[in-house]
């Protein structure tokens, strides 16, 4: 398999995995609003959602064949047929990749933020009403 496609594959399946989740009885705790501070592998950015850092380790092989083609694949163990001439040589990549988890629950998030903006035009309120008797004082 060649890298591109193992990465590709991987992070469409992880996705798929969280959306198909998401389908199921309990699938509202699949990435469901959340306060609080974050791990490592977690990042929140309000604007754009909840990420996770998703890690590989991955062994490739370096191949080229008398020909001079060259390609870089996922190391497997495997037997292949045939008398061509080829180097090769495995290495170890180690890389990241943010990930955006699809949206879950946010009931509770949205029931907070509708409690706190209630709080905040209250206050807003009381703020002006001081304000407004401390004018009639000054008058």
């Amino acid at each position: 398999m060649e890298l591109e496609e193992f990465i590709s594959e991987t992070l469409r399946q992880i996705l798929s995995g969280a959306a198909k989740a998401q389908d199921t009885e309990i699938g509202k705790n699949v990435n469901a609003a959340f306060p609080g501070v974050l791990g490592s592998n977690l990042s929140v950015l309000p604007e754009f959602g909840v990420f996770a850092r998703v890690d590989f380790d991955v062994a490739v092989t370096a191949e080229s064949t008398v020909g001079g083609k060259g390609s870089i694949r996922v190391w497997g163990l495997g037997a292949e047929g045939g008398k061509d001439s080829r180097s090769q040589t495995v290495s170890r990549v180690v890389f990241a990749v943010p990930l955006r988890l699809p949206d879950g629950d946010q009931s509770k998030k949205v029931a907070v933020d509708r409690a706190e903006d209630k709080n905040r035009e209250r206050l807003r309120q009381a703020q002006g009403r001081h304000l407004e008797e401390m004018g009639k004082r000054l008058a």
